[in-house]
């Protein structure tokens, strides 16, 4: 009996054609075993980038590579900030841009690499919620979005979704409204939404789904972790999602992974590209950076418990909040 395949969606600006180039060789790269049915939603992607995101698929027998063009236009006026685009929004209609006969699918951002299997990743009981993901480290915005003063706030970077659930729920409609409505406090976009709309109504997946890069800046404690199974989370997370506006294709860029992506780029169209920023604002930002970095790379059993007791001082002595 043919297995199924694991249904994967993507919401794409065309500016991230080559993010999603480098996503899209590391999950095949590492995912040889399992079969894939992948949707590309897009705003704005050239006919020459959907090709080359097609010749990188073309050497894995084990995908089906479709594209679906959205227009976004009656939701132009949603809020985006820096690197944040409309394309971000996307994933608030997925329930509606799939079949009704879709009842599982997993959306991935592109600003991201897989380095393991993720066939346990789809397997992962989400029993009656309607979103499984990670949580999100330093959330403290909790007035902004009405939500309790210790509700849990998830990263919408990898969701385990249950269409069915969501559309009980008639969730794409409520994220609108709710979107509409608290429009000046969304600093984190459709994902302060889905947090606020589907309060309660995620289970949550260990961080080694979406290791996003706050985490590097983490205590073990925060994400209940010992601190040997934290090391082995900071060294070898089975997804690395490059968080924040600064990112691996930049120079200044300082993420212990830089290097995975550039290694998954050199394997795609995209493999001449050279970062922009490199200045001398770059070059002086990124020293300067250097030494409390490199602290934390090369020295982990240091860092840690001093982190821990700069923020005991900070609170327990001079009454600052962390």
């Amino acid at each position: 009996m043919a297995v199924s395949p694991i249904k994967l969606i993507f919401g794409v600006d065309g500016s991230y054609s080559q993010h999603l180039a480098v996503t899209l060789v590391s999950l095949l790269e590492n995912n040889r075993g399992n079969t894939f049915d992948i949707l590309v939603v897009t705003l704005n992607m050239t006919v020459q980038d959907k090709a080359r995101l097609r010749s990188v698929v073309d050497g894995f027998a084990n995908v089906r590579l479709r594209f679906k063009d959205f227009d976004i236009s009656r939701y132009s006026h949603f809020r985006t900030d820096g690197h944040i685009s409309h394309a971000s929004y996307l994933r608030i209609f997925i329930p509606e841009i799939l079949a009704e006969s879709e009842e599982r699918v997993l959306y991935l951002d592109c600003d991201l690499v897989v380095q393991e299997d993720i066939k346990p990743l789809w397997d992962f009981d989400i029993g009656d919620k309607v979103i499984a993901a990670a949580p999100n480290p330093f959330f403290v915005r909790h007035d902004d979005l009405d939500l309790p003063p210790d509700a849990d706030y998830f990263n919408a970077g990898v969701l385990l979704i249950n269409l069915r659930r969501w559309r009980e729920a008639d969730g794409t409609a409520c994220l609108i409204r709710f979107i509409e409505a608290h429009h000046a406090h969304l600093y984190a976009h459709d994902q302060d939404a889905l947090n606020a709309v589907f309060l309660g109504e995620f289970a949550e997946l260990a961080p080694q789904w979406n290791f996003q890069t706050s985490m590097l800046w983490c205590e073990p404690e925060a994400l209940s972790l010992r601190y040997e199974e934290f090391r082995h989370l900071v060294d070898d997370p089975a997804i690395i999602h490059y968080t924040t506006p600064s990112k691996p294709w930049h120079f200044g860029n300082t993420h212990p992974h830089k290097g995975i992506y550039y290694h998954y780029l050199m394997k795609t169209p995209y493999r001449d590209y050279k970062p922009a920023d490199v200045s001398m604002a770059s070059v002086v930002g990124r020293a300067l950076r250097w030494p409390q970095v490199a602290f934390r790379d090369q020295l982990p059993g240091a860092y840690y418990p001093t982190r821990r007791a700069f923020r005991h001082l900070k609170t327990s002595y001079l009454g600052l909040k962390v």
